[in-house]
């Protein structure tokens, strides 16, 4: 039994070091989560990289509340930004990268050109 326990206690020591050999550096996004470089890159070579970025963005300025509070939107332009958003996600969501990226873009256009708020 102390021998089991005693095996057991050095697999549980050896085990981080084990796992953690393979020399590729790591990539931590502050918030406790880190994968390899290696990873990390073929995540920023995806295809529909661009598409989830630009979405993701568009979410932050235009559609939640501090977002919102930034600029002088008027009721139109959101409209307007949520119509492009919808319709460019569905574009990357169905293998149209490229021109789901442009409506995307065009609504970060709207977003860019919209006065501060007071």
């Amino acid at each position: 039994m102390r021998i089991t326990s005693l095996l057991f206690s050095l697999m549980v020591f050896f085990q981080p070091s084990i796992a953690n050999s393979s020399e590729d550096p790591m990539v931590c996004n502050g918030k406790g989560s880190c994968i390899t470089e290696m990873a990390y890159q073929a995540y920023l070579n995806s295809p529909d990289y661009l598409c989830d970025y630009y979405a993701g963005y568009i979410w932050k300025e235009s559609e939640r509340p501090y977002g919102k509070k930034q600029y002088a939107y008027t009721e139109q332009k959101l409209v307007k930004i949520k119509q492009l958003k919808d319709h460019g996600v569905s574009l990357c969501a169905s293998g149209q990268n490229a021109i789901g990226e442009e409506k995307l873009i065009e609504a970060i256009r709207i977003i860019s050109f919209t006065p501060p708020a007071n």
